[in-house]
């Protein structure tokens, strides 16, 4: 009964509405809205099937205490007794019921009625909250399943596609061995990827210009980058020393043989003029504070004019 009323509702709110999105929202909306006799939870058919133990199965109050604090706790309350204290309290107080009519006990074991109508209110709305979750978890039963199924239809199909990802680099690695050299008709320099450089890229680097140098054994350099890269690579200053010239800044953009042997004898020159020479560069001064250079000043004292 208590099913059909909510699927009425649920057909009033559906009509006109063939999403799945729109169907779900008034389902949650009919839930919200539906009235409490909907859900409405017998508590003392509750109590009695979840609280009710019999005692009389036990035959000391230690195996009571294997049903543990919670269970315990909800046979007392159905009996009507104090519910409270340790676990061995509970199973000797609910033990000490066996066999005792209800108005034979004492008033110091029975519950006080404040207390017990507050945590029947409890487990009254804990009753009613499952009910509630049971209940949209039917009306929703279909829609799981079918997000269940539409999940596992998405993980076949990229497991699938993961086994064929896998597969196709084998597939071109085979196709790039069969097709050989790739086409490069200007001889451009491959990329990290194995294929020609584009031809812009070529020009802009400077790389269709071509540089010689007379001095490695008249090796080829392309672009200026790799020019004036080699001049401190190890095959230029290898000729340099075979010419028995020194690797010196003074020697940069110098590839023939000719100039680089020019300007070294030009070089040792100036060193030569500027070396020390004593004859020319010593000074002396005579005996009227005349400065002289080594020469003259021997010249004169031969002469005995000092």
């Amino acid at each position: 009964m208590q099913r059909s009323i909510v699927c009425w509702q649920m057909d009033l709110c559906l009509v006109g509405h063939h999403n799945r999105v729109e169907h779900n929202k008034c389902v949650i909306l009919c839930l919200i809205q539906a009235p409490d006799s909907v859900f409405v939870v017998n508590l003392s058919e509750f109590t009695t099937l979840q609280a009710t133990i019999d005692v009389s199965a036990y035959s000391s109050p230690a195996e009571l205490e294997s049903l543990g604090l919670d269970r315990l706790k909800a046979a007392l309350m159905a009996l009507g007794l104090k519910c409270g204290g340790t676990l061995k309290e509970r199973a000797e107080r609910l033990f000490a019921s066996k066999g005792v009519r209800a108005g034979e006990l004492g008033r110091d074991a029975l519950a006080k009625k404040a207390e017990d109508s507050k945590e029947q209110t409890r487990i009254a709305t804990l009753a009613k909250l499952e009910e509630h979750i049971k209940c949209i978890g039917n009306l929703l039963s279909e829609e799981r399943d079918a997000t269940r199924e539409n999940v596992e239809r998405k993980q076949a199909r990229a497991a699938g596609e993961n086994e064929d990802d896998e597969e196709e680099p084998q597939v071109e690695s085979d196709e790039e061995e069969d097709d050989g050299v790739p086409y490069n008709p200007k001889n451009l320099p491959l990329g990290w990827d194995g294929k020609p450089i584009p031809y812009w890229l070529y020009k802009l680097h400077g790389l269709n210009i071509s540089y010689s140098c007379e001095i490695c054994g008249n090796q080829i350099y392309k672009g200026p980058k790799a020019f004036q890269k080699h001049f401190n690579e190890w095959r230029h200053s290898h000729g340099m020393r075979c010419l028995g010239i020194p690797n010196t800044a003074h020697f940069a953009n110098i590839t023939q043989i000719k100039d680089a042997l020019d300007l070294w004898n030009k070089i040792k020159g100036e060193k030569e003029r500027q070396k020390w020479n004593p004859d020319l560069d010593e000074e002396f001064e005579d005996s009227a504070g005349n400065v002289v250079n080594r020469k003259m000043y021997e010249d004169l004292k031969r002469q005995g004019l000092l």
